[in-house]
C-alpha cells in the first residue's frame, strides 16, 4: 500500500500548488481521447446509439458494432471480443483509468458489467495497441459515465425511465437526478431490472433470469476555474443469475467500485494540466450447483472476492507551439480469493449413496495477487498543417504473489509456484494524414506485452473453457507480445462517410491451453473427458482482416448505413486456426430522425463459422441474418416514447462466441440459442 500513499501525497501536492484564475467552467476528467479524429484511436458510441437500442447489459451494446463480436454465458455479463482479443487482451476501464476484476474464474462478472447501461455516457474504443497512455495489448474500452454540465437556466434535472419486454416478461426502471451548480455538482442514477427466462426462435426455455439494482453517485467540486475535485461511488448487486453455457449459476453478485479524480489546468506555459486518480473496487461473489440436478449428489458452492486497488498521475505538457506530450505513471493490484466447496452425498462414478457425506474444499484462486507498476510517455507531434504523429512509450513492471498454495498445485511444479517478475516495454506509433478537405489517410504500428493474468496462471482446477476439461494455471508462463499495424483510408463529407481498415497482428507466446492426460480431474475424474488442460505458450500465431463500411444521409431525415467486418486468426504452430472469433459479419440500417421521431430498422448478418480450433473442442456454427426495429416519439419536450421489436422474423439462431450449452436437462444439444421475437415498450419523462 505504500504505492497508495506516494499517489495520495502527489494529490494532496496538487491541491497545495494550486493558482485561481479564468477558466472555462468545465475540466473534463472522464475522457481519454482528445484528437477526435483519430479514427484508429478515436471510435466513439455515443449516447443516442445506446439509447435507441435499449440495451439491458453493457456487453449487448458492442453486440451490432463492426468488428466486435461477444461471448455469452448467461443474458447477463457478456464479454466483448474486439477482431479476435478478448479477456485480459482488452482494456476495459471506466472513466480513463478505473479498473475492476472479475471475482469468479468463468467471468460470471467481467467488469464491463459492473456497470449500467443507463449510467454511460459514451465508450471510447482504440482498435488495437495504439495508446500507451493505458495498457493497451489489443485494444481499449474506455467507459465514460455521465457528469452533471453546467447549465444556469436548468441547474436541476431528473430524467425516469420505465419499461417493459415481452420475450422473458421484463420490467426496469431508471432515475437519473441532478443538480449542476457553478462551484458545486451532483449526480444520482439508480436503476432495477428483473429478467426472466427467454424463448429461443423455436420457443425453447433458455435458463436466463436475472434481477439486479445499482446505483451511482458523483459529486464534483470546481475549487476554482482552474481545479476540480470528484468523487464517483457506484454499487450494485445482481442475484440469482442463471448461466445456461456454465456448469453453475451465480447467487449473488456485488460490486462496489469508487474513485477520487482531481485535475489542475493550466499550471504554467508548459504545464497544461495535471490529472490524479485513486481507485477502489470490490466484487463478492458466489455461485452454486443448487439450481442444477447434479446438487442432489454433489452440493457445490464457490464464495469469491476480487480487490482492485490502484491510482494514476498524468501530466500534459506543451512543449512546443507543435507538440504536446502526455508522461505520467500508474499503479494497479489484484488480489482474488476463495474456494469451492463440495458437499459430496452421492458418489458419482459409482451412484451409491455414501454413509456420511463427504465435504472437499479446492482452492480455486490460492489467495493470489497481481501487482502492476507503469510508465508512460506519448508524444503528439503536428508534422504539417495536414500530418500529425503520435508516438509512445511504456514499461510495466508486473509481479505476483500466492499465498496460499494447493498441496497437488505445489506438487505440480515441483513448489517452483512463485512466478518472476515482468518488466515489459511497449511501442507505438501513429500517423494521420489529411490529405485534403474530404481523404484521410492513418498508419499505425505498434508493439505492446501482456503478462498472464491471474487465472492463467494460478488456477487450479476449474472448467472455465468452451468445453468440459478442468484448467490449470502456469506459473511458468512467458508474457505474450502483439506486433500489430493498421492501415485506414476514409472519404468523409457532410453527407458521404467511407472508410476501410485493414490489419494485421503477429504473435509470439500466444497464451493458449493444452491438453495434459497424465493430470487427472478433480472433479468427476470418472466421466469423459479425462486430463486437465494447462496453460501454455504458443510460440506463433496471427490475426489479419479488414473493416469496412460507409454512411450515406439523403433527403435530410434519412440515414443509410453499411460495414462488414472480418478476421481470420491462425495458429501457426499447430497450423489450425485460433478459438473464439468473431465470424465475417454484415451490419446495416436505415433510419429516419426529425425533432419529434426516431426510427430505424437495423438487419445484422453473420456467416457460418467454420474455422475452428480442434484444439479447443470448438463447434462450427451455421450463419444467420436477423433484423430488428427501433422507434422513438416525443409528443412533448419532456416525454419520449421508446419502442422496438427485436428479431422480428422470429429466427432461431445461435451466436458463434455463446459458451456451449451445459444446463442439464434442457433439450437444445450443445448450440446457446439467442431470444426469439421480443416486444419492448418503454416511457422517459424529464422533470
Amino acid at each position: 500500500m505504500k504505492k497508495m500513499y506516494l499517489v495520495a501525497v502527489f494529490l494532496l501536492i496538487g491541491i497545495a500548488t494550486t493558482q485561481a484564475q479564468t477558466q472555462p467552467d468545465t475540466i473534463a476528467i472522464e475522457e481519454v481521447l482528445v484528437v477526435s479524429q483519430q479514427n484508429l484511436k478515436g471510435t466513439n458510441i455515443d449516447l443516442k446509439s445506446i439509447q435507441i437500442e435499449s440495451p439491458h447489459d453493457v456487453g449487448a451494446i458492442f453486440r451490432n458494432q463492426s468488428g466486435f463480436g461477444i461471448i455469452k454465458k448467461g443474458n447477463y455479463g457478456m464479454d466483448p471480443v474486439l477482431r479476435g482479443f478478448k479477456y485480459s487482451q482488452l482494456n476495459v476501464q471506466f472513466d480513463g483509468g478505473v479498473k475492476s476484476a472479475n471475482a469468479c474464474p468463468n467471468r460470471m462478472d467481467p467488469a464491463i458489467s459492473q456497470i449500467s447501461p443507463e449510467d454511460i455516457e459514451k465508450i471510447e474504443i482504440v482498435k488495437g495497441p495504439y495508446d500507451m497512455r493505458y495498457q493497451s495489448f489489443g485494444g481499449l474500452i474506455n467507459i465514460v459515465s455521465k457528469r452533471p454540465a453546467y447549465n444556469p437556466n436548468k441547474p436541476v434535472d431528473t430524467k425516469i425511465d420505465l419499461g417493459y419486454q415481452s420475450n422473458g416478461n421484463n420490467y426496469y426502471g431508471n432515475i437519473n437526478s441532478l443538480y449542476a451548480g457553478k462551484k458545486f455538482d451532483f449526480l444520482l442514477n439508480a436503476g432495477y431490472k428483473d429478467y426472466g427466462n427467454y424463448k429461443s426462435g423455436n420457443g425453447t426455455v433458455i435458463p436466463s433470469s436475472f434481477s439486479r439494482w445499482d446505483y451511482t453517485v458523483k459529486a464534483g467540486w470546481n475549487f476554482s476555474a482552474k481545479q476540480r475535485l470528484q468523487l464517483t461511488f457506484r454499487q450494485g448487486k445482481a442475484s440469482d443469475v442463471l448461466y445456461a453455457g456454465l456448469p453453475m449459476d451465480a447467487d449473488f453478485d456485488k460490486s462496489t467500485i469508487s474513485s477520487l479524480d482531481y485535475a489542475l489546468s493550466d499550471v504554467s506555459k508548459v504545464v497544461r494540466n495535471i490529472k490524479i486518480k485513486l481507485y477502489t473496487s470490490l466484487v463478492d461473489h458466489q455461485m452454486s450447483t443448487r439450481r442444477r440436478p447434479s446438487w442432489k449428489m454433489v452440493e457445490a458452492v464457490s464464495p469469491l472476492k476480487a480487490q482492485v486497488y490502484g491510482g494514476r498521475t498524468e501530466f500534459k505538457l506543451a512543449t512546443g507551439s507543435r507538440n504536446t506530450l502526455y508522461a505520467g505513471a500508474d499503479f494497479k493490484e489484484i488480489a482474488k480469493q476463495g474456494n469451492r466447496n463440495r458437499k459430496v452425498i452421492i458418489n458419482p462414478c459409482t451412484g451409491v449413496t455414501l454413509p456420511s457425506p463427504m465435504n472437499v474444499i479446492d482452492k480455486i484462486w490460492q489467495d493470489s495477487k497481481r501487482d502492476n507498476i507503469g510508465l508512460f510517455a506519448e508524444n503528439r507531434f503536428e508534422v504539417s498543417k495536414g500530418i500529425t504523429w503520435t508516438a509512445g512509450l511504456r514499461a510495466d513492471r508486473t509481479s505476483y504473489q500466492i499465498n496460499d498454495p494447493a498441496d497437488d498445485f505445489k506438487a505440480q511444479y515441483n513448489n517452483n509456484i512463485q512466478p518472476e517478475a515482468k518488466i515489459l516495454p511497449s511501442v507505438s506509433s501513429l500517423l494521420n494524414w489529411y490529405i485534403n478537405r474530404d481523404w484521410s489517410l492513418q498508419w499505425a504500428i505498434a508493439i505492446a506485452q501482456r503478462a498472464p493474468d491471474l487465472s492463467e496462471v494460478f488456477i487450479n482446477h476449474l472448467s472455465i473453457g468452451t468445453d468440459a476439461y478442468e484448467y490449470l494455471g502456469n506459473p511458468n508462463l512467458k508474457a505474450e507480445t502483439n506486433h500489430q499495424s493498421d492501415v485506414r483510408l476514409e472519404y468523409n463529407t457532410d453527407n458521404l462517410k467511407v472508410y476501410g481498415d485493414a490489419f494485421y497482428s503477429y504473435l509470439t507466446n500466444y497464451i493458449s491451453a493444452k491438453l495434459d492426460t497424465s493430470i487427472h480431474k478433480k472433479f468427476m475424474a470418472c466421466n469423459p473427458p479425462y486430463g486437465t488442460k494447462v496453460f501454455t505458450n504458443i510460440d506463433k500465431a496471427f490475426m489479419t482482416g479488414f473493416e469496412a463500411g460507409a454512411e450515406v444521409k439523403f433527403l435530410n431525415n434519412f440515414t443509410y448505413s453499411l460495414s462488414a467486418a472480418y478476421t481470420y486468426a491462425q495458429n501457426s504452430t499447430l497450423n489450425e486456426p485460433l478459438p473464439e472469433i468473431p465470424p465475417f459479419t454484415v451490419n446495416s440500417f436505415i433510419a429516419f430522425e426529425n425533432k419529434k421521431v426516431q426510427t430505424r430498422i437495423h438487419g445484422r448478418f453473420a456467416a457460418e463459422q467454420n474455422r475452428v480450433s480442434k484444439a479447443f473442442a470448438e463447434s462450427t456454427t451455421p450463419g444467420f441474418s436477423v433484423f430488428d426495429w427501433d422507434f422513438s416519439y416525443s409528443p412533448a419536450k419532456a416525454v419520449s416514447i421508446n419502442a422496438s421489436v427485436t428479431n422480428i422474423f422470429n429466427v432461431n439462431y445461435v451466436e458463434h462466441l455463446s459458451r456451449a450449452y451445459k444446463n442439464s436437462g434442457a433439450e437444445t444439444g450443445s448450440l446457446y440459442y439467442e431470444p426469439g421475437r421480443s416486444f419492448h415498450i418503454g416511457l422517459r419523462v424529464t422533470l
